[in-house]
């Protein structure tokens, strides 16, 4: 009896060894079960206790042998894509994977070299597990170290001192980098999720690779369907380029859903202002303001609108020069219109100084409104707010001369002409307007003064 259980105990012995010990001699005569075995018995016995990368590469050179001898066996696909998968070799382990479904899949093949692929809803199972393993790694580890970026870049915006922002910029570059070398990995593992996609892209526009940007989010849009955040990305990725006709379409797309996004609709007048398309900058501009009423910004760009459209209409009516009916007709209209734009541009920019009455963008361009309609007293204040703000523009004093001119307020010129001539030493107009203030002011002098100033810089 126990001669009997030697024998079997030696019969499974060399049954369960009988791999390994051919290993000694000619692998010309081993089966595809040989092979398996031979890389189990190595892989459990050997690699799991050294841990050594030659010795599991040990076990995929028996699986690859086999492989090459033997065809495409989907169990031999598979062990050669979970060793693979022990080392992070993640583009290798998915090429083996990718070929176990397809082997199983194409019927094509010679079916003795399918005969695993009952198999097949396991050895999908199985890697699946793998995959989504390795992505979940991958895709944390690329979004916290995308994280880290945006944590460094801040801190790089108050960087004590040159030293510290080279540290901060090393540290930043090598966190961008990790991050996508992650999301590499993470598409490479699960090439159809979005996040994959966006992920990615995000990334790619903190280095201003907005191009490349927006080639990811288009394949993330073609993997989930198009969400309002994945439009809303491309939208803002056409503004940084700047494709403005594109910016106008993704922006417009996600109004379709957001009809009230403030940003989206600022964003829309912009680009509508640098295509030219005044009408639709304007229809842009109207819908902020019904939103934020008091956005200076914005009521001074309704104010500008009406003020080119108020030009536009005097250009035209200026080019009206017959003596007949239709033509009288045609200036009564245009003088309608006129005087329209020039109540809803004033409307806007006094609006802007009620708000603000320090905005002297909003002064000037009023004052000049005032001035061109004939409210000389208004033109006047309007610019006098602004040289108390700003003395140094000279157009605004020359205006405010002008406008004092008209009021017959001609002592009252002098001043922003004597002003200007301290800005501009070298104006020959304005010393020569300030020859003839003075002498209508009973100040022969300085009139004298002025013109000969005037005749040396003539000369000059």
């Amino acid at each position: 009896m126990n001669k009997l259980k030697i024998i079997i105990v030696s019969a499974i012995a060399l049954a369960f060894f009988s791999p390994t010990l051919m290993a000694q001699e000619n692998r010309a005569i081993w089966s595809e079960s040989n092979y398996v075995q031979s890389a189990k018995i190595h892989y459990q016995h050997v690699y799991k206790k050294s841990r050594l990368r030659s010795d599991l590469y040990h076990c995929i050179d028996l699986v690859r042998e086999a492989a090459d001898r033997f065809g495409h066996r989907p169990g031999l696909y598979y062990m050669l894509g979970t060793f693979y998968a022990e080392i992070n070799a993640i583009d290798t382990m998915v090429a083996y994977f990718d070929s176990v479904k397809t082997f199983c899949d194409d019927e094509s093949i010679d079916e003795k070299y399918r005969k695993h692929c009952f198999k097949k809803d396991n050895y999908i199972k199985a890697m699946g597990k793998l995959r989504q393993k390795n992505w979940e790694d991958a895709y944390n580890d690329a979004v916290e170290n995308l994280s880290l970026y945006d944590t460094i870049s801040v801190w790089l915006s108050a960087a004590p001192n040159e030293d510290s922002a080279h540290i901060l910029d090393s540290l930043k570059n090598l966190a961008y980098n990790i991050s996508k070398e992650n999301f590499e990995i993470a598409l490479m593992v699960k090439p159809e999720d979005p996040r994959n996609y966006d992920g990615m892209a995000v990334l790619l526009e903190r280095e201003n690779h907005h191009k490349d940007a927006i080639e990811l989010y288009t394949k993330a849009i073609e993997a989930q369907g198009e969400s309002p955040t994945l439009i809303s990305k491309m939208a803002y990725a056409y503004i940084y380029i700047p494709d403005w006709p594109n910016a106008i379409k993704w922006f417009k797309k996600y109004l379709e859903d957001e009809p009230e996004d403030l940003n989206a609709l600022i964003n829309l007048s912009v680009a509508y202002s640098n295509v030219d398309d005044h009408e639709k900058w304007y229809e842009y501009t109207s819908r902020v303001l019904e939103l934020q009423p008091e956005n200076t910004q914005f009521l001074f760009n309704a104010g500008q609108y009406w003020f080119m459209k108020m030009q536009d209409a005097a250009s035209e009516l200026a080019a009206v020069t017959d003596s007949t009916p239709d033509a009288d007709a045609k200036r009564t209209t245009l003088d309608a219109s006129i005087n329209e734009c020039r109540q809803n541009s004033e409307k806007n920019f006094e609006e802007i100084i009620r708000i603000n009455p320090e905005d002297t963008d909003a002064l000037k361009r009023v004052g000049i409104i005032y001035l061109l309609s004939q409210q000389d007293r208004k033109a006047a204040d309007a610019f006098e707010n602004f040289i108390a703000l700003d003395a140094t523009d000279n157009d605004v004093l020359d205006y405010l001369g002008r406008a004092y001119i008209k009021l017959e307020d001609t002592k009252a010129a002098i001043r922003p002409y004597e002003m200007l001539v301290d800005n501009d030493p070298g104006n020959v107009d304005v010393w020569e307007r300030l020859s003839e203030l003075y002498q209508y002011n009973g100040m022969p002098e300085k009139s004298a003064e002025a013109k000969a100033k005037a005749e040396e810089l003539k000369k000059l």
